[in-house]
Parts: structure tokens; C-alpha cells; sequence
């Protein structure tokens, strides 16, 4: 994948495109991203090879379990390289959490080939612990330390930093494409499509677990924005990022309530990747967020 523009600090960002950020606040802070991908019927596909259309005929056609891959470490590598030659001596690599994806692990053996092969370049390699738009916060928490002027460590320590405190709880459309990725047994698929859950699911501190089982979209919606409230701090202090995938119209209106409700600093709106997408499938609708105090 091309490198995003330059940004205005000495410290080059790279992470994984699990982050899901959006595209101009990539190019906004020079942010390279290293493509996740995915397996359907035997082919591979890396995040943003297929347009959402396609992708989504792909997954609706595949004939057995939709599996989602890491990047392997010569990809990383090949990233340190490039950030190199154009005249980067300091690199912080930050990747999704560790208890869900190897990706920390390839990105670290890139870590140690690069110091092996590349004199003069320092890479740090920094597991966020997050998924998603908490992963992707913590990315922009380091991105805008360093602009700020702040050294490597003192940026990987504001990525640990919000990557530890923030939240993430979502609510599935449906949970076929979570069986076709062979999370979940078929009997939890049949169970759920006839009593019509929407499983709302929250993402913390490592854990996965169901945050309610409401049977309409409206309800899990609702149930989206009163975890928020519940945890949500001083307005002033509040970042907050919608998620979804093939939600738009949702995402929207969930991201009008968010801010009639908690008045956030900051309120984005952003699609989830195709990866992300293989386990969510469409109507998928997410809150991530985090507060300036601990």
C-alpha cells in the first residue's frame, strides 16, 4: 500500500488497517497502514482490494468459512524500508491487541529484522490492545503527541494510554457472517435467527462479552448509546467514533444522538474495513470512544 503524505514530525506512524481509520485523518498525520486480509474459497484479498459491493457479493456467495489472515512480517519490513529511504530514523509501529490477532507477533519480527538489516533506524512496536475505532484512537493519540513534538516514547505511551481506557460495544444485524467465519456454532445461528436477536457485544480490557440480546435494531441502538452514557465523563473530555458497515443511514442518526446526548470534543463517522467486516457482516453499528481522563 502507498505511504499516506509525509507528516510534520521526525516519527513515522505505521499500524494495521484493522485501526479503520478514516482516510483523511491517514493522510492528515502521514500514517502508513499495512494491510489485513482475508481468505474466501481459497483466495486471498487484502483490506481495500474489493470495492464494499463486491466484497459483500463475495461474502454472501462463499461457499465455506470466511477467515481473516495478519499481515506477514516481510510486509512490515517492507513498510520500515521504505519509511527509511525517505529519510525516517524513527519509527512507531502500533498494532491491533494481541489476544485476537498475530499481528503484534509479525510486526515485532519485522521489529528485529529491520534492526538487523537497516543501520541508523529505531523501531518500537507497541500492541494498543484494542480493536477497531479503540485501536484506531490510539494510533491518532500517538500521531498527535508526536505533531505536538513528542519523542517515541513519549508517543507509544499516549497510544498505551488511550488504547487502555477506551471502549468499544456493537450491535449485529445479523450473526450469520459470525458463524461463516466459524466463531460461533451453527445452533447459536439458528437460535438467534428465530427469536430475531440483534446481539450487542462489547469489546473492553481484553473481553468480549454480550451486553444485551434486543430483538429490533432500534433497541440495540438504544442500548449502544446508554452504555455510552454510562461510561461517557465530561463532555469536553469525550472522543467518540460510529462505526458501521453497510449502515450508513444508521450510523448517521446514531452519530446525531451522540451528540444531543454527550456533547463529545470530537464525533466522527467511520466504515469498517473489509476485514473487520468479514465477522460483522452488513447493518453492523459501533460506538468506540474514550475520555481525555483517566
Amino acid at each position: 500500500m502507498p505511504l499516506a503524505r509525509a507528516s510534520t514530525t521526525d516519527i513515522a506512524l505505521v499500524t494495521d488497517s484493522s485501526a479503520c481509520l478514516p482516510r483523511a485523518l491517514i493522510q492528515e498525520y502521514g500514517i502508513a497502514v499495512v494491510p489485513l486480509a482475508f481468505l474466501v474459497d481459497g483466495e486471498l484479498h487484502h483490506d481495500g482490494d474489493l470495492s464494499p459491493e463486491e466484497f459483500q457479493r463475495r461474502l454472501d456467495a462463499a461457499r465455506g468459512p470466511v477467515t481473516t489472515t495478519v499481515p506477514a512480517p516481510g510486509e512490515f519490513l517492507d513498510t520500515f524500508r521504505r519509511l527509511h529511504s525517505a529519510g525516517r530514523r524513527e519509527i512507531l509501529c502500533l498494532t491491533l491487541s494481541s489476544r485476537y490477532s498475530g499481528t503484534y507477533s509479525a510486526a515485532l519480527n519485522a521489529a528485529e529484522m529491520a534492526a538487523n538489516e537497516i543501520a541508523g533506524l529505531k523501531v518500537r512496536v507497541v500492541d494498543t490492545g484494542g480493536l477497531a475505532m479503540t485501536h484506531g484512537f490510539a494510533v491518532l493519540a500517538a500521531a498527535r503527541a508526536a505533531k505536538a513534538g513528542a519523542g517515541l516514547e513519549a508517543a507509544a505511551d499516549a497510544a498505551a494510554g488511550v488504547g487502555a481506557r477506551a471502549h468499544l460495544v456493537g450491535a449485529l444485524d445479523t450473526m450469520r457472517f459470525l458463524v461463516k467465519s466459524g466463531r460461533v456454532p451453527w445452533i447459536v445461528q439458528w437460535a438467534a435467527s428465530l427469536l430475531h436477536i440483534k446481539p450487542v457485544l462489547v469489546a473492553h480490557d481484553g473481553q468480549v462479552r454480550s451486553y444485551g440480546r434486543p430483538r429490533t435494531m432500534k433497541t440495540a441502538l438504544s442500548r449502544l448509546l446508554r452504555y455510552l452514557e454510562e461510561r461517557a465523563g465530561p463532555p469536553g473530555q469525550l472522543h467518540v467514533a460510529v462505526m458501521h458497515f453497510g449502515a450508513r443511514e444508521r450510523a448517521d442518526e446514531l452519530a446525531a444522538r451522540v451528540a444531543e446526548a454527550v456533547r463529545p470534543a470530537e464525533l466522527m463517522v467511520t466504515e469498517f474495513t473489509t476485514v473487520m467486516s468479514v465477522h460483522t457482516g452488513p447493518g453492523f453499528v459501533g460506538l468506540a470512544f474514550y475520555s481525555d481522563t483517566p
